[in-house]
C-alpha cells in the first residue's frame, strides 16, 4: 500500500473516531453537558501532525527525476480570535516547528550513481484566515487560507554516492549562507472540522485539518554567499527551487470562558 492509501486511511479513521466521540458526548454525558455562548471567545491550545514536503525545480528535466521528499512531525501552538464583525470568521496566529527538504535519485551517464539531498528545519509563524459554516455546533466544518513565515534556522544540501562513499560531500547551513535562503513565504489553503465539546465547567475544542503549503520564495540564495566546498552545491543558482507540502493536523484547545457562575450550594 502505498504512503498515500496509509495516510488516507489514517485520516478517515482518526474522522470516524472524532464523530463517534462527539456522539458519545452528545448523548452519554448528557447530565453533564452545559450548552454556553462561546461567541466571542478566543481559543489557545496545541497542534501537531505530520507532514509530507518536497520541492519543486523550475528545472523540468531535473524536477522529474525520481525522489522522495520529507516526511515529517510538526508541532507548536495556536491562538485563534473569532471575529464579532464578520459571522463566522476568525483570525488566528500559530508557531510551528517544521522539516522540510527533499532527495533526487539520478545516473549520471551511466557512470556513477547520485543522491541529491536537502534537509531544513524551519519555525513558522502563520496568520491563518478561518470560515466557520456552522460556529457554534457540536460539529463544525471550516475552510481556511493562511500566510505563513517561515524562518530556517537549520540545514544542510548534500551529494552521496552509494557506489563510492569516499566522494560524499555536505555542507551546512551553519558552514555557509550559500547553501539555503534563511526565510521563506508561502501560501496555505486548506479544509477542516472543529469539535466543540462542553463539559459542566470548561469546553475542549479539538480541530481536525489537511492543507496544501505552496511556497513562493526561492529557496537558493540569488546572491554570492560564502562557499565551503562548491561541489557540494547540488544546484545551479539560476534555478528556482520552492517548498510545497501536504499537511495533515492536529489541534487541541480550550476556550478561554469558563462557567463559574454557579450556587454556592450546590455541587461543583
Amino acid at each position: 500500500m502505498s504512503k498515500m492509501k496509509k495516510l488516507t486511511a489514517i485520516l478517515i479513521f482518526v474522522l470516524a473516531l472524532g464523530f463517534q466521540t462527539v456522539a458519545q458526548v452528545d448523548y452519554s454525558f448528557g447530565n453533564i453537558k452545559k450548552k454556553r455562548n462561546m461567541r466571542n471567545v478566543p481559543t489557545i491550545g496545541i497542534k501537531g501532525g505530520y507532514t509530507m514536503n518536497n520541492m519543486h525545480f523550475a528545472n523540468k528535466v531535473y524536477n522529474d527525476l525520481s525522489g522522495d521528499g520529507v516526511n515529517a512531525p510538526a508541532y507548536g501552538l495556536f491562538l485563534e480570535f473569532p471575529s464579532s464583525k464578520y459571522l463566522g470568521f476568525s483570525l488566528g496566529f500559530e508557531l510551528l516547528m517544521v522539516q522540510r527538504g527533499m532527495t533526487k535519485d539520478f545516473m549520471f551517464r551511466n557512470l556513477y550513481h547520485e543522491i541529491d539531498k536537502v534537509e531544513t528545519k524551519y519555525i513558522d509563524f502563520r496568520i491563518p484566515v478561518t470560515y466557520y459554516f456552522f460556529r457554534y455546533s457540536v460539529i463544525n466544518p471550516y475552510i481556511f487560507v493562511a500566510a505563513d513565515f517561515a524562518w530556517c534556522y537549520s540545514g544542510v544540501v548534500s551529494k552521496n554516492f552509494p557506489d563510492n562513499s569516499d566522494w560524499n560531500l555536505s555542507v551546512d547551513m551553519s558552514k555557509s549562507d550559500a547553501v539555503i535562503r534563511p526565510y521563506d513565504i508561502s501560501a496555505i489553503a486548506g479544509v477542516g472540522l472543529r469539535f466543540n465539546l462542553n463539559f459542566e465547567v470548561f469546553t475542549i475544542v479539538i480541530k481536525l485539518d489537511a492543507d496544501y503549503n505552496f511556497g513562493l520564495i526561492n529557496t537558493i540564495p540569488s546572491e554570492k554567499g560564502t562557499p565551503i566546498d562548491v561541489n557540494a552545491y547540488t544546484f545551479d543558482k539560476d534555478d528556482t527551487r520552492t517548498n510545497r507540502g501536504l499537511e495533515f493536523m492536529v489541534s487541541i484547545g480550550l476556550p478561554l470562558k469558563f462557567n463559574f457562575a454557579r450556587d454556592a450550594c450546590t455541587r461543583w
